[in-house]
């Protein structure tokens, strides 16, 4: 992050944004399935602090493959150890690592990473669109949501999931923990 000193305009310092919240939405049909990512997750990247009920169906957007087939059930997983922005790529890499380990007990399993921030919640992709910036390593990034105007917004080019009343409640608790809690990081 840029910052211009206000006394002096031509000075510019840069920054480390804040550490952001990162989860994960999991799609699956086998339950059992679903607890041992939650345990593989768990183990990769820190303890579960919030867990979703069950969610909407996770839908595939249109720039995926087409192929791949989807779970009926969809729950959302958001992380004690909180991550610096710059970690998705990897996190989205484990995620896939973690998705081939189980393929064979339920091959409709996707895990997919992302972050939230205080003003924004950010998805990881591993396909290009126009809506979605590259970070490295095959990963991509995209805005899901804004805060503006003290409500999350869901972008335009956002998976219809996210208009989702379930989802949105759900971002909406999470935002509001990862906010009370900021202060320790």
């Amino acid at each position: 992050m840029t910052q211009l000193n206000p006394l002096n305009t031509s000075e510019e310092s840069i920054s480390k944004p804040l550490p952001s919240t990162l989860f994960c939405i999991i799609s699956f049909n086998d339950l059992e399935a679903y607890f041992r990512i939650k345990e593989s997750c768990e183990k990769a990247f820190s303890k579960v602090y919030l867990e979703s009920n069950p969610m909407p169906k996770w839908t595939i957007d249109i720039t995926e493959k087409s192929n791949i087939q989807i779970g009926e059930g969809t729950k959302i997983l958001a992380f004690q150890r909180r991550i610096n922005r710059d970690e998705l790529p990897e996190l989205k890499i484990k995620c896939i690592e973690i998705r081939k380990k189980l393929l064979k007990k339920d091959s409709t399993i996707r895990i997919i990473p992302g972050y939230l921030s205080s003003h924004n919640v950010i998805l990881s992709s591993i396909y290009d669109d126009f809506h979605r910036i590259y970070l490295f390593h095959g990963i991509y990034a995209e805005v899901i949501y804004k805060y503006e105007k003290l409500q999350l917004q869901t972008l335009d080019s956002a998976p219809e999931f996210f208009a989702m009343n379930e989802v949105v409640y759900f971002f909406n608790a999470l935002r509001d923990y990862h906010i009370n809690n900021e202060k320790r990081y």
